[in-house]
């Protein structure tokens, strides 16, 4: 009897810290009905069926906080003509912080899910708070974007004329909410996020004012891991210093380091099989590299594909890296258990981006985009032809 006690308590302790390892989310959003909810968690997509607006959804949760999203299958499309058929820009999601132990609320309406609000701890308070900082703009660009769709089924042709700068002046409006919202909340996990969402949009020295200002309470995160080192290759990037090493499997499956092709000239091709202007650009880098591989130029192609899981992104990468003839070493930064991220390493925030080495490993030049005939020109320099 007394061994069945113990195994009894043992069970009922391993099941409560299960629990407590768990998240759950209690919902109810005006016109969702019995549609259905989906949340991005930290096992894949869980989707639940609402009842008369109210949901439920429970899952793991991870040893850090992780930024995620909550869907419904309310049509909530912004629709560019030809009618639902045709094609359509998808209404944003609702960002979401999943924790351990974290019991969340969510209230608002299903066709603004996006300004839903979040509640049940301090980490999705910040973003509650964040979101309704900034929601009369974003229900005015809501606004400007279905008069610009309207305008043109309609057939108005001025309407860019009209509606364009006040879109622009929108879009500006919101960024610059956000960085008063960053620099007037330091200690919110809110500013903490969305500062590593919006990077592109700081320069290097204002994006470590920025980060330096916050305070300490998240930087244990791997979303503030992930700033220190995009500020860190920011700095390389522009004093032309040594660039950062890595290593990535190639299509075979083996590891490659950008240090083994030290002695060369490297142009680190960032791109991905999904890419129109990149796949347009591999034909003009054939030739260059036909041309100076044999005096001592190396390509290697970092791919990054937009797919769930690393089946699928080895699938269409070598499909593309074979379609397209590229003789170079080509790497993968999709890769099951990603220690490094090169793409986050060298702070791509376009594709394709080039970046050219020189044959210490220094960074003699970045084109966001091709490099074109200022890539030809500076290989025509390098090797005297």
């Amino acid at each position: 009897m007394k061994r069945k006690i113990t195994l009894t308590l043992a069970l009922l302790c391993s099941v409560l810290a299960v629990q407590a390892q768990n998240y759950s989310i209690k919902g109810n959003l005006a016109g969702q009905g019995n549609e259905k909810i989906i949340l991005r968690g930290t096992e894949g997509a869980i989707t639940v069926d609402a009842r008369n607006n109210e949901f439920e959804l429970s899952g793991p949760a991870g040893d850090e906080p992780f930024v995620t999203s909550i869907n419904t299958s309310v049509d909530r499309n912004l629709y560019l003509g030809g009618g639902k058929t045709g094609m359509y820009q998808p209404a944003p999601p609702l960002d979401i912080v999943l924790s351990k132990g974290a019991k969340l609320s969510i209230s608002g309406s299903a066709l603004e899910l996006n300004l839903a609000s979040v509640t049940g701890d301090a980490l999705n308070d910040s973003f509650t708070q964040f979101r309704k900082a900034e929601e009369p703009l974003m229900k005015q660009m809501a606004s400007l974007q279905k008069q610009m769709v309207e305008s043109r089924i309609m057939g108005v042709k001025d309407a860019m004329n009209e509606i364009g700068p006040k879109m622009l002046e929108n879009r500006k409006a919101i960024m610059d909410g956000r960085k008063k919202f960053i620099k007037a909340h330091p200690e919110a996990f809110a500013s903490l996020y969305y500062l590593s969402l919006t990077a592109k949009d700081y320069s290097a020295a204002e994006l470590e004012a920025a980060y330096n200002g916050l305070a300490p309470t998240y930087k244990n995160t791997r979303y503030a891991k992930g700033l220190a080192e995009k500020i860190a290759s920011l700095k390389v990037m522009n004093s032309g210093g040594p660039a950062p090493d890595f290593t990535k499997p190639d299509v075979n499956g083996k590891p490659v380091s950008l240090s083994q092709f030290r002695g060369k000239y490297v142009l680190l091709d960032f791109w991905g099989s999904w890419c129109g202007p990149c796949r347009a650009a591999n034909p003009h880098l054939k030739e260059l590299y036909t041309k100076y591989a044999a005096k001592g130029f190396e390509i290697l192609g970092v791919a990054s594909e937009k797919v769930s899981g690393q089946a699928q992104a080895e699938k269409v990468w070598k499909e593309a890296v074979e379609k397209d003839g590229l003789t170079w070493t080509n790497v993968l930064n999709n890769e099951t258990g990603m220690k490094q991220d090169v793409v986050q390493l060298y702070s791509i925030d376009a594709y394709p981006t080039q970046i050219l080495l020189d044959k210490e490993g220094k960074i003699v030049a970045k084109w966001v985009g091709s490099g074109g005939k200022e890539l030809d020109a500076k290989l025509k320099t390098i090797f005297n032809n």
